[in-house]
Formats: C-alpha cells, sequence, structure tokens
C-alpha cells in the first residue's frame, strides 16, 4: 500500500454499498460497494440511487452512514476500498430490471 493512499480522502457521497449485493454475496462487501456518479432515482417522492451490479435500489452511501453514525460500518467500508483498486468498484454496465 503506497503512502499516499492511506491519506486519500473518500468523497463519501458518490461511494454505496448496496444491502441486496451484499446478502447475495456471502457479506463480501467488495461485490457490494460501488462508486457512482449517476443521478438518484425517485422514488415516492425519495431519491435513492440504483446499483448497477444488480438493479435495486436498496442502498446507502458513504455519508448516509456517516450522518447515521454508524462509524464502525463506515471504517470497515472505508478500509475495504482503500485496499482494492478504485477500477474493482467502477461498475459501468448497469443491469436492467426484467
Amino acid at each position: 500500500m503506497a503512502l499516499s493512499s492511506l491519506f486519500r480522502k473518500l468523497d463519501r457521497e458518490h461511494w454505496f454499498i448496496c444491502y441486496t449485493c451484499l446478502g447475495d454475496n456471502n457479506h463480501d462487501e467488495t461485490k457490494a460497494i460501488f462508486h457512482s456518479l449517476a443521478p438518484k432515482v425517485l422514488i415516492l417522492g425519495r431519491p435513492w440511487q440504483k446499483c448497477p451490479r444488480c438493479g435495486g435500489t436498496n442502498t446507502k452511501s458513504f455519508a448516509e452512514l456517516k450522518a447515521e453514525r454508524q462509524d464502525s460500518a463506515l471504517w470497515g467500508l472505508e478500509r475495504a476500498v482503500k485496499k482494492n483498486p478504485r477500477s474493482l468498484f467502477e461498475v459501468s454496465n448497469a443491469r436492467q430490471p426484467q
């Protein structure tokens, strides 16, 4: 791990965890975290981020976790992001719901 990656700040607004993917992949956070700059989808008047892997909206941004004071979960997720290459979390092909 490079020294510069230890001090790299994450933009928590664009990093998300998908709870559907987390459950489907035996709680492997590297397969449930994604980075997205896409606009949120309005569902019943509430903005949700759509998961590019499964197409679901059962997601939370790292910023929401911080606001909810879930610091231990956030610490583990940010650590996973810093340990792995960013390309692992940049999912480009969005699956369309059937």
